[in-house]
């Protein structure tokens, strides 16, 4: 008896900490909800009602909407609530509950608890949501591990944790506003490379409509609820808001929890560690090479330098640069005068922010420098985003026109939790990036050639997963009048892991040992 009152203290006290601390990030990850017993009883009444839908209909039968306000109605306002203190200015718990996967601490990637106790209810919202959501581009169904439902509240500016970015979003009920603003809107466009259609970001600021319709949103960016309001007079409305998504986790469960998400109707669950189709292009490898992969990277780098030199064709310009994961990053910049003699620029490695070159093109000598901003006085966006996204700003606004940038990372350029302000985005269109640039993102390789004052897309912006190293070849052409241009205008995006990592090792002959090896 006296070690179970120890332990129950113990909890007790563990219980009380955990409420008083504050949260340690900007991100949320929705999680498992707590209910007390009005609230229990009104979820008997809600899985009551959606075990006799399930029988009175076959496997293949969806619920309308209807179906489903009338089920969660009889929450009575009674919802479960979540500890998520990044969506509220109050910190406190919000009426809201999570159906399928999600992260409990200490425990992993489980099965929610909602789930677990109202299976049936989950069966209903699941099959709602995968007979009304739009098809993915290639005609299936939009995968989805995770279902989050909000009751009226409106969830102020965040980001969702752990979360593989692209989600629908949903709000059905008696109100007025409510939409959902969005830092960086999805666009479908063209792939340069494949000719595809692909959703990817670059979009900008939206307001996205989402009463009784579903709208695809990259839980990734920054996004946030409008106010809204009732329909009617005195009456505060109802706002029930669905938010479909897939963790990161969703493919690296254990066969137990994939088994039971799947059985529950979710789409997005498994033990095999293998992206779906659809995912593969937004899951980002953030982790670093290790030893091993290192020298397999620098051996490779030695040959490429053999096989791909710095430009030596006059009027050239050439960067090349890969990020942090590999080998703490690193790349550098060249350019040749109208003689073909090269100035390469060595760049020091894991150094986050932007490394830039100011370039004129004269009519008899080419390309000479005119400024260098490098290692110590790159621009940081990363470490001080506001002060040095301004610093930029302001060199792009004196830079003459026809002036040339070059741009690159030897680390990262931005911060995950910080993302530079859309200003520095305009900076880049007034170099001629495209009016719709997509977002830079954390860790990722990016490099830049542009023209101060160059139409919108004239620009070469490169950036891409993690693990790709990129590199931008290009003359400068200078008219009569003094426009700069870009001509033959070449990319690469190599990704390293296919091509260095897993590749098969070549057969050689006197091998040479180097130090780093």
């Amino acid at each position: 008896r006296s070690l179970a009152r120890a332990k129950s203290k113990l909890k007790s006290v563990h219980y009380s900490i955990s409420a008083s601390m504050p949260p340690k990030t900007k991100h949320d990850a929705a999680g498992d909800s707590t209910t007390s017993s009005d609230v229990k009883e009104g979820l008997k009444k809600v899985e009551a009602h959606a075990e006799r839908w399930l029988a009175g209909h076959d496997a293949k039968a969806a619920p309308a909407e209807k179906d489903v306000l009338a089920m969660l109605r009889l929450l009575g306002g009674n919802w479960p609530t979540q500890a998520r203190p990044n969506v509220t200015d109050t910190g406190r718990p919000v009426p809201g509950m999570c159906v399928g996967l999600v992260f409990a601490l200490g425990q992993g990637a489980m099965t929610s608890l909602i789930s677990r106790q109202q299976p049936a209810m989950t069966k209903v919202l699941a099959r709602w949501a995968r007979a009304t959501l739009p098809k993915t581009r290639k005609g299936g169904e939009f995968p989805f591990s995770s279902l989050q439902v909000n009751y009226n509240y409106a969830a102020k500016k965040h980001v969702d944790g752990n979360n593989i970015g692209p989600s629908y979003i949903r709000a059905i009920g008696d109100h007025a506003g409510g939409q959902l603003w969005t830092a960086d809107k999805f666009l479908v466009e063209q792939d340069e490379n494949t000719g595809e259609t692909v959703v990817k970001g670059g979009g900008g600021e939206a307001v996205l409509d989402c009463k009784n319709s579903w709208q695809l949103f990259n839980g990734n960016a920054e996004h946030y609820t409008k106010p809204y309001k009732g329909t009617k007079a005195g009456d505060a409305g109802t706002r029930i808001s669905f938010i479909v998504f897939s963790h990161q986790a969703y493919n690296k469960l254990s066969t137990r929890v994939a088994t039971r998400l799947r059985a529950l109707g979710f789409t997005a669950a498994s033990d095999d560690g293998v992206d779906l189709e659809y995912f593969a292009k937004y899951r980002i490898d953030k982790k670093e090479f290790g030893a091993d992969e290192n020298v397999k990277y620098f051996r490779y780098q030695r040959q490429r330098a053999i096989d791909l030199p710095p430009p030596s064709s006059s009027n050239a310009v050439t960067i090349e640069c890969y990020g942090l994961t590999m080998a703490r990053g690193g790349g550098w910049m060249a350019h040749c005068d109208a003689k073909g003699e090269a100035t390469v620029h060595e760049l020091t490695p894991n150094m986050t922010g932007f490394h830039v070159l100011e370039l004129a093109v004269d009519a008899k000598g080419g390309p000479r420098l005119v400024s260098k901003h490098v290692d110590r006085n790159r621009f940081n966006v990363y470490q001080k985003t506001d002060a040095e996204t301004a610093r930029f700003c302001a060199f792009v606004k004196k830079l003459k026109p026809n002036s040339v940038v070059m741009v690159c990372i030897t680390d990262t350029a931005v911060a995950a939790k910080r993302p530079p302000p859309p200003k520095l985005y305009d900076a880049f269109r007034d170099l001629g990036a495209p009016a719709h640039m997509e977002k830079i993102g954390y860790r990722f390789p990016f490099a830049f050639l542009g023209v101060k004052g160059g139409t919108p897309g004239s620009a070469v912006v490169l950036m891409d997963k993690t693990k790709f190293l990129l590199r931008i070849d290009a003359t400068l052409s200078r008219t009569s009048d003094g426009e700069v241009t870009l001509k033959g205008v070449k990319t690469e995006k190599t990704d390293i892991t296919t091509k260095v990592i897993l590749a098969a090792p070549k057969k050689t002959q006197n091998v040479v040992s180097h130090g780093d090896e």
